[in-house]
């Protein structure tokens, strides 16, 4: 599907501004390829924007349209020159570790059409996948260890933008697209689309250099469709009511998540920048924001964390700030015994803002104290933590938007406190503001390890062992989705395993055994912290 649609120069690199109370060394880590999707994710400058919306504000990414190529097809990325230039890239970028690709779109539908018979349809999707696979393995041999992050689909919206109120007609520049197909339902397009997606994704649980997440129904839960679907079947729904992944394949995507053409009228495929910020947010939850982290990220542990006031008063919230003279000093709790290396050189706490009200502390310095053990008698919050005895150390640099509520911030934690963080005790740390007007901010203390609270580790020169992330690279669970067994394949021993929901709840315990039996389990999505030799991992999988 060779889409008519204008170029708008030469793109690069892609920076937007944050606030940030220190300066730091921007990364380029992520290459951006890829078709149309790709493209636009490129003018919209999306990887940035995302990254920076999580809390990594310094990594970037980059992509120039040699690579990103309005119309590509798979073939396009097993031609020579094409090839040359993926391959100068990243020689000549050492920081990037990760390849985003935007495939294969133009090729399934592009060259599909609704009366193909079942051998058809069989062919095409054969040759397709093959050469996907092909484009894959070659970006496997540019770095070692290099992921290849399969970007994917969300549904298409042909019939209603076409349809309903287009004043273009026949020339809207999609029309001949829709029509080449055989005027397909948005169910027979959906169908299609998720049938290829769950053979890729498929292919990236048998590979751990590659990750995909299937979501093509991800803007019907983002955007909702809010005003009755112009054709049939008609209806609306709220936003945040359809279920991943699929949401309802007999639905499209919503038309204002599609792409404005020139405010005539609406895009048929292409998504608006709200609708890629959408869908790149669920790649960075799901992937992006755990593999930035350095050597080894630690989950708090919410049932130790919150705050506490000078009126005696403890909370689960971790907040700070003071608001009717009552002055909140956060405390996170963390596992430190965890630690897979005993020298510590650096540290980030990353935190997502749940609410701000009045002037907000972040925009002032902050102060902050490490104990090794707890603050109190025990691990629990006690109002005595507010008196506990610590040596305060001044200014933490705070990265990120700090005044947007769901966004993340990373507070780096001061050199001289690193040294404070041990290795083998649980460790607390105390976070208090300096302003004295009326304020504060809340920010998430779930368990859910998409959400909680994360500590990123950066060991010492002389730490040899695998970034936790290079481990999860190291484990593969198969088959995935699964209804009865999955079996881990890993490189370093597992030691045992946590199966764990959405929630961060433990679901079963395993130990020293790769084979897990979940049958008992009820149909979704879970995850497995498995600790293995060399240190911690996570992983996910679908019960069926």
């Amino acid at each position: 599907m060779r889409f008519a649609i204008l170029l708008f120069g030469f793109v690069q690199i892609f920076t937007i501004n944050s606030f940030a109370q220190c300066s730091e060394q921007d990364e380029t880590r992520a290459l951006l390829i890829g078709d149309s999707w790709a493209f636009f994710m490129g003018v919209d400058g999306t990887l940035n924007e995302v990254f920076e919306r999580w809390g990594h504000s310094n990594v970037k990414f980059y992509t120039n349209v040699e690579v990103a190529v309005n119309g590509a097809r798979t073939t396009d990325f097993l031609e020579p020159n094409m090839q040359t230039e993926i391959r100068n890239i990243i020689n000549n970028t050492p920081d990037i570790d990760v390849v985003h690709l935007s495939i294969a779109g133009n090729d399934v539908l592009g060259q599909w059409d609704v009366n193909f018979t079942q051998a058809e349809l069989d062919d095409l999707v054969d040759e397709v996948y093959g050469q996907t696979d092909s484009i894959i393995r070659f970006l496997k041999t540019l770095k070692p260890g290099i992921k290849v992050v399969f970007s994917g689909y969300v549904y298409p919206n042909f019939e209603e933008v076409l349809v309903d109120n287009n004043p273009l007609g026949n020339a809207h520049p999609f029309y001949g697209t829709w029509s080449g197909m055989g005027f397909p339902s948005f169910l027979q397009i959906n169908t299609i689309l998720n049938d290829f997606s769950e053979l890729i994704e498929d292919y990236a649980a048998a590979d751990p250099q590659v990750e995909f997440f299937k979501v093509p129904g991800l803007l019907q839960y983002t955007f909702g469709q809010t005003t009755p679907l112009a054709v049939a079947p008609g209806g609306s729904y709220p936003p945040f009511t359809q279920s991943l992944p699929f949401g309802d394949p007999s639905y499209p995507s919503p038309q204002n998540s599609m792409r404005d053409y020139f405010g005539i009228t609406r895009d048929c495929f292409h998504l608006s920048p709200q609708g890629y910020r959408d869908l790149i947010s669920y790649h960075t939850q799901k992937f992006y924001h755990k593999f930035f982290m350095d050597d080894q990220y630690l989950f708090n542990e919410s049932n130790f964390s919150g705050s506490v006031s000078n009126l005696q008063n403890t909370s689960n919230e971790l907040k700070i700030g003071q608001e009717s003279g009552e002055i909140y000093q956060m405390l996170i709790d963390f596992n430190t015994n965890d630690l897979m290396w005993s020298e510590v050189e650096a540290a980030e706490l990353f935190l997502q803002i749940e609410n701000i009200s009045g002037n907000n502390p972040l925009n002032t310095e902050l102060e902050i104290g490490i104990v090794t053990g707890s603050f109190g008698s025990s691990r629990d919050l006690d109002p005595a933590d507010w008196n506990a005895a610590t040596e305060w150390f001044n200014a933490p640099c705070v990265f990120g938007n700090t005044n947007d509520i769901g966004r993340w911030v990373r507070i780096k934690i001061p050199a001289d406190a690193v040294n404070a963080i041990p290795a083998n005790a649980p460790c607390q740390l105390l976070i208090q503001s300096t302003n004295t007007s009326d304020g504060f901010i809340r920010f998430n203390n779930t368990s859910d390890p998409d959400f909680s609270p994360v500590l990123n580790i950066k060991f010492d020169e002389n730490y040899v062992g695998i970034k936790a992330q290079d481990i999860a690279s190291n484990i593969t669970v198969f088959p995935n989705p699964s209804e009865d067994y999955i079996y881990l394949k890993s490189e370093p021993k597992i030691l045992s395993v946590l199966v764990l929901n959405l929630l961060g709840q433990e679901i079963l315990e395993i130990k020293n055994s790769e084979n897990i039996n979940i049958s008992g389990l009820t149909a979704g999505n879970y995850y497995l912290r498995i600790e293995t030799k060399k240190g911690f991992a996570m992983k996910s999988f679908i019960k069926k």
